[in-house]
């Protein structure tokens, strides 16, 4: 009995070249599209001051550095309410309802922007398991009023922890 050789192991294969060009075509298309259609979110930013350690002291005899404290807004963020300190001369303001009463401390923040006109800047003190939500509020409530026209109040605000 002969041996008769199977189809199989002499059929001849042919290499076929990978064609990605269709699909580069597809990501290019693709791409385009996305960054047509795509919406760019916008940041916006605050601009938050840090005071500066040894600003408006001179030398004073000895060779010591006199520091006078600048006159500046504190603003504490507490349990109770807020409390004004600073050029804010111990003012305090309640909760309303139960919530922080956002607009009297505008309104007195205006108060005291006409009695200090050239003042910008304002310490804002919060205790540390504060929510961001009322960081930001307050940062707002400090830095303009509401109602229209808008009038610039203390622009240049720094965080700061109550201890």
């Amino acid at each position: 009995m002969s041996y008769k050789p199977s189809r199989r192991g002499h059929s001849q294969h042919e290499e076929t070249e990978l064609n990605l060009l269709p699909m580069m075509n597809m990501f290019i298309i693709i791409i385009s599209f996305l960054m047509t259609t795509a919406i760019f979110a916008k940041t916006a930013l605050i601009d938050v001051y840090l005071p500066q350690e040894g600003s408006g002291g001179g030398t004073g005899s000895g060779g010591q550095a006199a520091y006078a404290p600048p006159a500046i807004l504190t603003v504490s963020t507490t349990e109770k309410g807020f409390e004004l300190g600073g050029i804010g001369g111990g003012r305090f303001i309640p909760k309303k309802g139960g919530n922080l009463d956002y607009s009297q401390l505008t309104a007195d923040l205006l108060m005291l922007k006409q009695s200090y006109p050239d003042k910008e800047d304002a310490i804002l003190l919060f205790p540390p398991e504060m929510s961001y939500d009322i960081v930001v509020k307050v940062m707002d409530a400090s830095r303009e009023t509401e109602e229209r026209p808008k009038q610039t109040l203390f622009p240049l605000a720094s965080l700061g922890e109550v201890k």
